[in-house]
């Protein structure tokens, strides 16, 4: 690639920049249009893309896991804090399912493919760890929010969970039930819940 002078960049771009700021002051609605436009045609694109991978589905041409990954990482992952504990086990589970699928697949087929199974259940795994962290976090928060208010009813627990919770009269056990839950360290359950 060859090498362009940054000196008559420099002097086009003086030159340049006042006639251009003075067509944007005078007509600030096409300039506008114009950047709509632009985004226009790159949600068009979005959409475009989207729609043929729908297409794609429909006739059988992708793969099952594939539509999973999609729907996992463009719908689930940004409302993670809207699943209640049992979805997002659920999601957790299916997910451990698809990485057992994907080491059962590399282990029947040659060598030349292992890197792409290899991709394929890491990228699984980053969305497995990203629900799990959010279920420990969540399960803290929930948990916290019970024992602190007796009239709290969780959407997100069962009110087995809760209820059991309150019931326990021992520190100590209260201490291991929320562990379970939660994986936190005890200082910080000791701390939060005294």
């Amino acid at each position: 690639m060859s090498k362009i002078p940054a000196k008559p960049i420099i002097e086009f771009t003086k030159t340049a920049a006042p006639k251009f700021i003075d067509f944007v002051k005078k007509n600030p609605k096409e300039v506008i249009a114009g950047l709509g436009g632009a985004a226009k045609l790159g949600q068009e694109w979005v959409n475009g893309k989207e729609v043929r991978v729908q297409k794609k589905q429909k006739s059988g041409k992708v793969h099952y896991r594939k539509t999973q990954y999609l729907k996992y990482y463009n719908e689930i992952l940004p409302k993670l804090d809207s699943y209640s504990y049992i979805q997002l086990n659920s999601y957790t589970q299916e997910i451990d399912n698809f990485i057992k699928q994907i080491h059962q697949e590399e282990a029947n087929e040659l060598v030349i493919n292992k890197p792409l199974h290899s991709r394929r259940s890491k990228t699984w795994r980053q969305i497995q760890i990203q629900i799990e962290d959010k279920i420990k976090t969540k399960n803290y928060e929930e948990l916290f929010k019970a024992y602190n208010s007796p009239s709290y009813e969780s959407n997100y627990f069962g009110a087995k969970v809760i209820n059991h919770m309150r019931n326990i009269e021992n520190k100590n056990e209260l201490y291991k039930y929320i562990h379970r839950y939660t994986e936190r360290d005890m200082k910080d359950i000791e701390r939060d819940f005294f």
